[in-house]
């Protein structure tokens, strides 16, 4: 256990969802077409028709976890989740990434993919900067399609939520529809202190604690809100635990399971 003591973020950030045509939301130009694929963009060309991967079999009966958002979709209610049958592709600013960042990064979306199903891809590096109005489209920097998640390596001068001992703070963005069912996330965000991080890895046990960190923010990121248990990974503060808990793990299951939206 690290000897600072680190508060993980407090709320996953950037959440946003538009009704298309609905009230304080972006019209659909053309007139009266009610075809959702003509306001999303073109289905990428490493979408397949079915999920990449598959959660892993159900294992806890822990109800310890609570979602961003779920809608009534046509076989009950569902988590908002990504889409299974495509990969997230994520782009990393390191502008003040500590020393291992990269492995941090990896270490942690794996243990993301082994409980959900869900690939993720590094684009590369990128000298985009965090912004609260970053919109889930970007055709000046990333053409005709989703913008991927910034992953930015961070800290309060720039994120000023950051401040105090709050070590990261993430959340995803969802794609325009016009009924919930139509409802996933499509971008993001993962905004991680770099500093403060790098001070955690220099203490005994640090590296474990600091992906832990990571794991969490990437946790916000796939639809996972905070929970009341401590014994979970998805609790508001650091605790010690380094891992996911059964009901953060059952948490991510359902979020690995949500519908394609690639055809």
């Amino acid at each position: 256990m690290a000897a600072v003591v680190v508060l993980l973020a407090m709320g996953a950030v950037y959440v946003r969802s538009a009704v298309v045509n609905g009230s304080g939301s972006s019209a659909v130009s053309g007139g009266s077409s009610r075809d959702i694929h003509t306001v999303w963009p073109p289905v990428p060309t490493d979408a397949r028709a079915n999920p990449l991967g598959a959660p892993p079999p159900k294992e806890s009966s822990s109800t310890e976890y609570s979602f961003i958002r779920t809608v009534d979709g046509p076989d009950g209610v569902r988590p908002v989740a990504w889409d299974p049958c495509r990969p997230i592709h994520l782009v990393v600013n390191d502008a003040k990434a500590p020393t291992g960042s990269d492995k941090l990064l990896q270490e942690a979306t794996a243990q993301i993919t082994a409980a959900t199903g869900l690939r993720f891809i590094v684009d590369g590096p990128t000298t985009e900067t965090p912004s609260a109005d970053r919109a889930p489209e970007n055709k000046d920097l990333y053409g005709d399609t989703w913008s991927p998640v910034l992953v930015s390596w961070t800290d309060p001068a720039t994120v000023p939520q950051l401040k105090g001992t709050v070590a990261g703070l993430a959340g995803p963005d969802g794609a325009p529809y016009y009924e919930p069912d139509q409802e996933h996330w499509v971008s993001g965000s993962v905004n991680l202190d770099g500093p403060q991080l790098a001070t955690e890895l220099r203490s005994p046990g640090g590296w474990a604690a600091a992906r832990a960190i990571v794991m969490h923010e990437f946790g916000h990121l796939v639809g996972l809100k905070h929970v009341p248990e401590r014994t979970e990974l998805m609790y508001g503060e650091t605790t010690g635990r380094t891992t996911f808990g059964p009901g953060d793990l059952e948490g991510l299951r359902q979020l690995g399971l949500g519908p394609c939206f690639s055809s």
